[in-house]
């Protein structure tokens, strides 16, 4: 019932369409399934506790349409975990709206593009599309975009979030659903600079102020700067990033935090790279007074591609506003043929606050653990990609401090295949 309500849905806009002029009509598919085993993700498993298979699936259909200068997209999903939903369910939560937005050309140099849109930007740190997640991110947004030439670019961007109840209009009883990073969201805006150079050079800077809701209705400033540096030669690339915050979060802590990445990749072979580097998200101590906050929050950062494939920190855990991480990390690709291709990740973390004292008196050690990570990539023609990963912690025993499991098994491991197929065409 689903899928016919979906297919109506698509073929009346898309009917309706293409009666108008058109210049030009696409369509998209994204359908993708993943099965995973968890005996150790983003916790570590309890000994005793058996594994647990997850089979989550997602159906996205996206239609992009032209005319002249202007650009509308509609693209909806349905995300779901397979047996969540009765076989003879009437209803259906999990379909869902990711995006929908229009966006104007006024000019060769200026566009404004407005609606439910994936805000996306440098390598993701600070925010992207989390598309590793099967629902994604996305937000309601205004966004600008303004090409100075072809190597220089700057977008603006500004939300604003509110619930659609009149009743709830004092500020203590406002509800937003944006709160990401562990801070509930009112508003933010984004200035974004891009410059792309010659020679595979690229340099970016972007300032994002987070406008947030503290529960008893106060609103705080929380101001986030970074900069992203990256370049390639013939055989050696390098990229490095820096990230300041500062200001009030939602708990009304004053904020000073930092983030600093660099790394170098090595192109041993036409078909083999290596790349070296280190992360460091700062975090607070054991005794940070309660008014501050010294732990760097990504925010709406595609979190799963940084720390780890494990997702040990931040991603989808309680990990923000706590001790911060290190992360030593090694990472090698190799291009079996022009199909396939294996992924190795080396990563060994360490905390960057302090973490304080066991019951002996001793200092907790700094080291938290390491993870390595393998994923097989086969290409099945130009529409479908399957992968085949798995990973496994090697959690120290400040590790078990920190996610409060004190006798969990020896190895954690995670093993996930999954299919994407993604055809797309032009209708007109």
């Amino acid at each position: 019932m689903l899928k016919y309500k979906i297919a109506t849905v698509f073929l009346t806009l898309t009917s309706g369409l293409m009666m108008a002029q058109v210049d030009s009509l696409k369509m998209n598919f994204d359908l993708r399934t993943r099965g995973e085993l968890d005996n150790g993700v983003k916790t570590l498993i309890p000994k005793g506790k058996s594994a647990e298979t997850t089979v989550i699936s997602r159906a996205r259909m996206g239609v992009d349409y032209y005319y002249k200068s202007l650009e509308v997209f509609v693209s909806a999903q349905d995300v779901r975990t397979w047996g969540e939903t009765n076989s003879t369910a009437a209803k259906n939560q999990n379909f869902t709206l990711n995006e929908a937005w229009a966006s104007y050309q006024f000019s060769d140099r200026f566009a404004a593009k407005l609606g439910r849109q994936i805000l996306s930007y440098d390598n993701e740190r600070l925010i992207g599309a989390l598309d590793w997640a099967m629902q994604g991110r996305s937000f309601d947004a205004l966004k600008g975009i303004l090409r100075i030439n072809k190597k220089n670019k700057i977008e603006a961007v500004v939300t604003y979030n509110n619930d659609d109840n009149d009743t709830n209009d004092l500020p203590e009883k406002e509800i937003y659903a944006v709160a990401d990073g562990g801070e509930i969201t009112k508003s933010f805006q984004i200035i974004h600079y891009q410059y792309t150079g010659n020679k595979k050079l690229q340099l970016s800077a972007i300032v994002m102020n987070n406008v947030l809701q503290n529960p008893s209705g106060t609103h705080y400033d929380m101001l986030t700067m970074g900069i992203n540096a990256k370049k390639y030669f013939e055989r050696f690339g390098f990229f490095g990033s820096a990230y300041y915050q500062t200001g009030k979060n939602t708990l009304a802590q004053r904020k000073s935090a930092y983030q600093f990445s660099i790394n170098s990749d090595f192109l041993i072979h036409p078909k083999f790279n290596v790349i070296a580097g280190t992360e460091w998200l700062s975090g607070n101590s054991f005794d940070t007074g309660s008014g501050r906050n010294n732990a760097f929050s990504p925010l709406y950062g595609t979190n799963h591609v940084f720390n780890g494939f494990m997702d040990y920190f931040y991603s989808g855990t309680s990990y923000f506003n706590s001790f911060g991480l290190n992360d030593y990390y090694l990472k090698s690709n190799l291009k079996i043929n022009s199909d396939s291709s294996l992924q190795t990740n080396i990563h060994a973390f360490t905390s960057n606050g302090k973490l304080g004292f066991n019951a002996s008196g001793n200092s907790y050690s700094s080291y938290l653990g390491s993870e390595l990570d393998l994923v097989f990539t086969q290409k099945l023609g130009k529409l479908i990609t399957a992968n085949l990963g798995h990973s496994l912690m090697f959690a120290g025993e400040s590790m078990k401090f920190l996610k409060n499991v004190p006798d969990p098994k020896k190895l954690q491991t995670w093993t996930w295949i999954s299919l994407k197929i993604a055809p797309n065409f032009r209708l007109k």
